[in-house]
This record gives C-alpha cells, structure tokens and sequence, in this order.
C-alpha cells in the first residue's frame, strides 16, 4: 500500500514501521539491530521513512495511557524501559531522520508540533 502511493504523489503517515522492529525485536529483546534491519529492508524493499517523530514519554506513563490487553503491553515494566532506552538509541543513531517529540504536553500541542515538522519537509 505504502510505495503505489508514494508513486501517486501522496504523503504516507503510519503508526509503525521498521523503527518499531529494531526498538523491540532488535534490541529490547536483544535479536541484533544489524539482523532486524536487514529482515526489514528485504521485506519492504529497502523502503525507509523520510522522518519518523518520536513521542517520548517515560514508560510508566505511557503504561497509564494505554491498556493492558494486548501481550507486548503486559510485558512489564523492565521491558517498556528496554524498548524506551532502545527508541532513544535509534533517535541518536539516526538524527537526520528520527525527530524526537516531547510527549508530556496536550495532544494538540504535540500534533501541532508534528504538523510543523511536516510543512518543513514538504
């Protein structure tokens, strides 16, 4: 769905993307941000985001905001600082392309932020 429409000339925004595989899979569980990377780039082609933002906000929060049925979200809250330590890893391993976004402010606040980010890249 991704690449036809970037060929169309759309914009795509997604709420996951390859970030979200090395942050979990590559290193919160340990499989290797190299291996994971790679996987990712053979499955979507080589396609990689022009910018992804993200929204940081400390793990313990971010457990109060979301609900607990889904099994990655029972997880704990030892992996959910994994997983937060291994987001801001990659934000400091790809500062041209990861935009970090503070998310301890309203959320119009923050999409109004996103949506400046955005109008600068266009």
């Amino acid at each position: 769905m991704i690449r036809p429409a970037l060929a169309a000339g759309k914009h795509v925004i997604c709420d996951r993307y390859i970030d979200s595989s090395l942050a979990y899979q590559g290193m919160a569980r340990g499989l290797g941000v190299e291996r994971i990377l790679e996987l990712n780039l053979h499955a979507t082609e080589g396609l990689l985001p022009d910018r992804t933002f993200l929204v940081l906000v400390e793990p313990a929060v971010a457990a109060g905001r979301g609900s607990t049925s889904d099994r990655i979200e029972r997880e704990g809250i030892d992996f959910h600082r994994k997983v937060d330590e291994a987001y801001r890893s990659l934000a400091t391993m790809f500062p041209n392309r990861i935009t970090t976004v503070d998310g301890n402010r309203p959320a119009a606040e923050i999409a109004e932020e996103i949506r400046g980010h955005l109008r600068d890249l266009s």
